[in-house]
């Protein structure tokens, strides 16, 4: 006598159709079936379109434990030639656009296509990122440096004095601002980020730093008004150095500062010299290897940070000039002494990526 069999309650009037099986569904419509359910019956009992069950009795034996078979889906529109064409054209013309690339193949392709071809072989398109302009005479002195500084230890690093100046402009150095708003209020003034045409009141800084000695001050440049445009001359940089550096010249001490006209001035090298302070030979051009640029940014950030109205400031352009100049030297004192310490130290890493580079452009 034949085993008996439950019967199979139906569990919905409704059918989901459209929706892929998992392999428990799977697994339930073969249970069923050993148990000699018919394909109409599984199909009221677990709301699944008889013409699936058939289907996945069929096919019952070909899956493993229940999975999908791999389905061959669409067929491409370009072949594996046109997919190497493809890559052989933008690396040897890496400037092209999209739409130019397209108009050098031999077929059609949207841009979509052409995105997700470069997209599987780890190619995007993107902005062009902005460096000093280089030659050859200036990689190969680049490349000296590095070689000769590669194995400088932590602690020769941290006799190096690291000097610049940077202009800081009232209301520049903001943050992207991000807003979480629908595409009909892109518009909406409470969604702007928005800026001040023309020029503000802008103020030159120098300042310097070390492993050994800790940052310096950030000091206000003086404009020489003897000079030819009432700049800054090697004059007003002579006068920064004298209130600054006695204090920290000491043996050991190596004084960093880039090729700008008033730092190799004839009158500046011969400050130094009296002075006694040994002076690095600079590679040109060069600020991907000098830490201190990275200080510049994060001063920009702590400002607009602390003092987010400063561009609201009214009244006599002197007193704002000094209130402006306070900001800063307040914004300067607050970046974090361990930014500083991970920038010198990171020189070891700097000369190993010019080096890599053969003297060329860096991630720096």
């Amino acid at each position: 006598m034949p085993p008996q069999r439950t019967p199979l309650r139906p569990i919905s009037g409704n059918i989901y159709r459209r929706k892929e099986l998992t392999p428990y569904q799977r697994g339930q419509i073969v249970g069923y079936s050993l148990l000699s359910c018919s394909p109409t019956e599984i199909s009221a009992s677990l709301n699944i379109p008889e013409s699936t069950v058939r289907d996945t009795l069929k096919k019952a034996p070909e899956r493993h434990d229940g999975e999908s078979s791999s389905r061959i889906g669409r067929p491409k529109l370009y072949s594996e030639r046109d997919e190497r064409q493809i890559l052989r054209t933008v690396r040897l013309n890496p400037h092209l656009t999209y739409r130019q690339l397209q108009n050098q193949l031999p077929i059609k392709l949207s841009h979509d296509t052409i995105y997700r071809i470069l997209k599987q072989n780890n190619i995007t398109n993107w902005r062009a990122k902005k460096r000093p302009a280089l030659t050859e005479e200036h990689a190969a002195l680049r490349l000296a440096w590095a070689k000769e500084h590669k194995d400088w230890t932590e602690d020769q690093w941290s006799y190096m004095l690291w000097s610049d100046e940077c202009s800081v402009e009232r209301g520049k150095g903001k943050q992207q601002l991000w807003v979480f708003r629908t595409p009909d209020q892109k518009w909406d003034k409470s969604m702007i980020q928005p800026y001040n045409k023309g020029k503000d009141i802008s103020i030159m800084i120098w300042s310097a730093f070390s492993g050994r000695w800790g940052r310096l001050n950030a000091y206000i440049l003086e404009r020489d008004f003897e000079s030819k445009k009432n700049g800054y001359s090697a004059n007003s940089y002579i006068a920064c150095l004298q209130d600054n550096l006695p204090g920290v010249s000491e043996p050991g001490l190596k004084f960093m500062q880039d090729n700008a006209s008033i730092h190799t001035a004839k009158k500046t090298r011969q400050w130094f010299e009296d002075n006694m302070i040994y002076v690095v030979e600079w590679p040109p051009y060069s600020p991907d290897m000098n830490p201190i640029e990275h200080l510049w940014r994060w001063l920009k950030e702590k400002l607009n940070e602390l003092y987010p109205r400063l561009h609201e400031l009214k009244g006599d352009e002197e007193v704002v000039r000094e209130q402006i100049e306070e900001a800063i030297q307040h914004a300067w004192k607050e970046i974090p002494e361990a930014k500083l310490t991970a920038l010198w130290k990171s020189m070891s890493r700097r000369c190993e990526a010019v080096i890599k580079a053969e003297g060329w452009y860096t991630k720096y």
